[in-house]
């Protein structure tokens, strides 16, 4: 590719997977909970996590670094990473195939690159600017379905009163005006599939910028938007084609 942040993206985001492919039996292990039951970290997150900013900080010494385990470096570039390295590490654990690397790549102006590897399907997506590339070998694309069409994610929380609230408001809102919903349990692989088009639409309720940067870079080159509202008390994260946002926005911000 001839997009250099994108690519740089892409290979440290490569190089988390290949420390979980090399180890995973090992890895798994060694699983413990960050507090709630449901919010699992395993060794495969910190090694992954650490040859991701190992990469990064060889290639591109001066920029910051924010690192879902093991938190922020300030750098001088005026330039950030943001990192999860596996986002979805309950499916991961449970031998789901949903789970992804994230590395997106922040400005002061905002996400403008990043990429996201699925290691147990074998693929990847990887976006600067306002395009966008995969290993299928072609430009992806968000759906142009109407919201009444739209088949979208939804995606939980860890916090057990937002997700009682998500369950009981937010889920039957978004059914009266959608086709269908699905809960895969990565907003990494939600959004990658948001900019194929195989998903129509993301709602995440109150995720941490490393669960979804690589992804709106993703989503925004694929042609989509991204917007976080408010529904009730909890913020809600939404991705999809315009139409589409346009749509969920209007069933959640009454809440």
């Amino acid at each position: 590719m001839d997009l250099p942040y994108a690519a740089l993206a892409l290979e440290a985001a490569e190089e988390g997977a290949k420390a979980i492919d090399e180890h995973a039996a090992e890895f798994l292990q060694s699983v413990t909970s960050k507090g709630a039951r449901y919010d699992l970290v395993t060794r495969a997150d910190k090694e992954a996590e650490r040859a991701i900013i190992s990469h990064l900080s060889t290639r591109s010494p001066n920029d910051g670094i924010l690192a879902e385990e093991t938190g922020s470096r300030e750098g001088t570039s005026g330039l950030r990473w943001v990192i999860d390295p596996i986002d979805g590490t309950t499916n991961f654990v449970h031998g789901r195939r949903d789970f992804a690397v994230s590395v997106g790549l922040e400005s002061r102006d905002g996400i403008f690159a990043g990429a996201v590897v699925r290691p147990a399907h074998g693929d990847w997506a990887a976006a600067e600017g306002d395009r966008v590339f995969s290993s299928a070998g072609h430009r992806m694309s968000v759906s142009s379905v109407r919201v009444n069409e739209a088949l979208v994610a939804v995606g939980l929380c860890h916090d057990a009163t937002a997700r009682a609230f998500t369950l009981r408001q937010i889920v039957p809102a978004l059914v009266a005006q959608v086709q269908d919903w699905r809960w895969v349990g990565s907003a990494a692989c939600d959004l990658f599939s948001v900019a194929d088009g195989s998903l129509d639409g993301y709602v995440g309720i109150n995720l941490s910028i490393w669960d979804i940067a690589a992804g709106i870079a993703l989503v925004k080159a694929a042609g989509g938007q991204c917007e976080t509202v408010r529904a009730g008390q909890i913020d809600a994260f939404l991705a999809g084609s315009p139409e589409v946002v346009a749509g969920l926005k209007h069933a959640l911000i009454n809440l």
